[in-house]
């Protein structure tokens, strides 16, 4: 398994190697992609070239339900609404056309994760199929949030 840690300063800058709109060729590049530009995270311009097809839909549907509002109450890249971020790595694991990026980190001091599960297109383009956490308040998992099945994914 192969580490990845990424100093939270410069995913906030977006100073990453390889984090642009462009395609991302390895799964931890399209996460990295999202904690460097939020607004992907949320169906913005782009939100297609790093989530999953049925997932970028159900986001940008439900935000237009909600008139234009996140149809999440928190930010699902970190599991919180409010946050102060530190000590943050992500931790790949990739088996031929799926993937798991585990991000770890402190929320306020406290030790946090997010797991994202990515799938491969058929063009061999990596996607974010779903975003869980069981640390935090409570448990949750976007694609059911969005009523979406977990079993069902469109990449």
């Amino acid at each position: 398994m192969k580490f990845v840690r990424i100093p939270a300063i410069l995913l906030s800058l977006g100073a990453l190697p390889g984090a642009s709109s462009a395609m991302a060729a390895e799964p931890v590049d399209v996460v990295q992609q999202l904690y460097a530009e939020p607004g992907l995270a949320l169906g913005a311009a782009g939100a297609q070239q790093v989530l999953a097809a049925d997932l970028e839909n159900a986001l940008h549907a439900a935000s237009a339900r909600a008139g234009g509002a996140s149809p999440v109450a928190f930010d699902y890249r970190y599991g919180f609404k409010d946050v102060e971020i530190s000590g943050f790595a992500l931790l790949p694991q990739v088996d031929n056309d799926q993937a798991k990026v585990v991000a770890v980190f402190k929320n306020f001091g406290k030790p946090e994760s997010v797991d994202w599960s990515l799938c491969r297109t058929p063009e061999g383009e990596w996607r974010v199929a779903d975003v869980s956490s069981v640390t935090g308040p409570e448990a949750w998992d976007l694609r059911r949030m969005l009523g979406l099945r977990p079993d069902q994914v469109s990449c």
